[in-house]
């Protein structure tokens, strides 16, 4: 069947309506601006029909559309700013330049005609800036916290040609890590640990319905993941710790995209639901001979929902420009706010981008900027019923990020252009 322009506009516009007439809340420690650059031009859009090992991120399903073998290196590259108010002698303050490198390498690999195994490496999500400030004795304070998730997954995907159906399967290794520090010059550090951990007991899953080369449907699944991490030792609270432990919660999301094209048009649609009530607290447990302590960790994070919106114009074959936008809502709670993370608040990310497909080979290049803030009251902070000592003080919290992605693959089965 052939999608007509006035049938995609319809398709998008009811989605669309569906997606806005939701709560839009999202955040927490996913990144709404990762993967690929072909996928970020188009507000980073990619369950109805990525086509790449990049499947492995967004949905496995799309492992089923590859050649004989393909091959993608993804490097995402964010610069930004946060501010807030991380202590009591910190109010409102901007943090340092943040430059965080991301990346994504992947292959799949196709066995049969209905069955590929591809892999991929890639970090999943992060938190974290660096503030530096004066103490009320004039010394100069850093206070800084880095917080990456990072996914090693292998994945399958099984396509069933008769029916136009791909479903996929990730297993998912997690390894987290977590560096904390806030101290003064010429003092003891009053925090200075590293913890680490990893997870090897969860999955993506996902499918894809493409009726025809002109229409994509997708679904896919991320499941829950806990990662306990630790440290034999480190210092905390300005105390010296023997051993020290946590535990991470990266939620489960369900998501869901669809495709059309027509002439020389494309647009797409996703909207994911992140079950980020998942995380409610941690508590972080420090040994100090001869006690142990364990202060908690508050997070009351709300469940999300992230709409992303793309728009592709292909003015001549295999040359293609993309324009998107995300909204990513509020899922922090505003009683418990952090200095080091998305704020209490929706940003909105604007993406741009443009892509050569030579038939084996791609190359795409994208930009994305993300932004949002509020400000949180001394009177909601006081309205909180259980005691944060790693959260946020009262002020103005906000978030001013930009993205460069490139990235490049060669898809050995395929010796065309798309159209």
């Amino acid at each position: 069947m052939m999608i007509t322009k006035t049938r995609l506009a319809a398709l998008v516009a009811l989605l669309a309506s569906l997606a806005w007439a939701g709560s839009a809340r999202a955040g927490g420690y996913d990144t709404p601006m990762l993967y690929t650059a072909r996928h970020l031009g188009m507000g980073g859009t990619a369950v109805g029909y990525v086509r790449d090992p990049s499947a492995l991120f967004h949905n496995p399903a799309g492992l089923g559309h590859i050649g004989r073998l393909s091959l993608l290196g993804d490097f995402s590259l964010l610069v930004g700013k946060i501010h807030g108010s991380p202590a009591d002698g910190a109010l409102d303050r901007e943090s340092e330049t943040t430059i965080a490198p991301f990346f994504l390498v992947g292959g799949a690999l196709r066995i049969t005609d209905w069955l590929v195994v591809g892999a991929a490496v890639y970090p999943v999500a992060s938190a974290g800036a660096t503030y530096e400030y004066l103490e009320s004795s004039e010394r100069l304070v850093t206070d800084r916290t880095k917080l990456v998730f990072i996914e090693v997954s292998p994945g399958i995907a099984v396509q069933l040609p008769d029916e136009h159906l791909s479903i996929g399967f990730g297993y998912r290794v997690n390894i987290t890590e977590l560096e904390r520090f806030q101290g003064a010059e010429g003092a003891d550090p009053v925090h200075d640990f590293t913890l680490k951990g990893s997870n090897l007991a969860s999955f993506r899953a996902g499918l894809q319905w493409q009726p025809d080369p002109h229409f994509g449907v997708g679904l896919s699944y991320r499941h829950k993941t806990v990662t306990e991490v630790s440290a034999d030792g480190g210092r905390a609270l300005s105390a010296d710790v023997t051993e020290m432990s946590s535990a991470f919660t990266l939620p489960a999301r369900l998501s869901f995209g669809l495709r059309g094209d027509a002439g020389q048009f494309g647009a797409a649609v996703d909207l994911e639901y992140a079950l980020n009530s998942q995380n409610d607290s941690t508590v972080v447990t420090a040994k100090v001979e001869p006690i142990e302590i364990s202060p908690e960790n508050v997070f009351e994070w709300s469940d999300a929902v992230t709409l992303r919106y793309g728009v592709e114009y292909r003015p001549a074959r295999g040359i293609a420009a993309r324009l998107g936008y995300a909204l990513d809502g509020k899922t922090a709670n505003d009683q418990y706010p952090t200095a080091f993370g998305t704020p209490p608040a929706p940003t909105h990310v604007l993406t741009a981008g443009a892509g050569i497909d030579g038939g084996p080979w791609e190359v795409n290049l994208a930009y994305a900027y993300r932004f949002g803030g509020t400000t949180i009251t001394q009177a909601e902070l006081d309205g909180a019923e259980r005691t944060c000592l790693f959260c946020g003080k009262a002020g103005d919290y906000s978030i001013a990020l930009h993205g460069i992605y490139v990235d490049f693959s060669w898809d050995f089965g395929s010796t065309e252009p798309d159209a």
